[in-house]
């Protein structure tokens, strides 16, 4: 997305993202600087945070179909930061590529950015 991102501004699309992030003191895109942004209504990052729920639809529906989950879990920073309604744009872009007619039950993370340390202690401890 980063990289999308500079070369949409190379090519004269305004955009607040390099500035919030500049003004958080961070020398990449994070999610925060994601979600400040689209608060401002930033146009260029709304179609990024778009096209991200198409592409994690797309990529999560095949999966799917493949494998026929119960339930399927988005976290990550995007999926932390913009919460349920990242999640729900998500499904949305996932049921036109759904073999069955409704999608698995999906959810997002409540432990954040603890929960890979939380399920390897509880792996490690089971």
């Amino acid at each position: 997305m980063e990289r999308r991102a500079r070369r949409l501004l190379k090519r004269g699309h305004k955009t607040t993202l390099f500035r919030i992030m500049k003004k958080r003191g961070r020398e990449r895109l994070s999610s925060g600087v994601y979600a400040r942004a689209l608060a401002k209504g930033d146009r260029m990052t709304k179609k990024l945070i778009d096209d991200a729920a198409w592409a994690l639809g797309i990529g999560l529906a095949s999966a799917q179909n493949l494998l026929d989950l119960e339930a399927i879990i988005v976290g990550g920073g995007l999926g932390d930061r913009l919460g349920q309604p990242f999640v729900d744009q998500v499904v949305e872009q996932m049921k036109p590529h759904l073999f069955a007619h409704e999608p698995p039950v999906v959810l997002r993370t409540e432990l954040g950015d603890l929960s890979g340390a939380v399920g390897a202690a509880v792996l490690a401890g089971g």
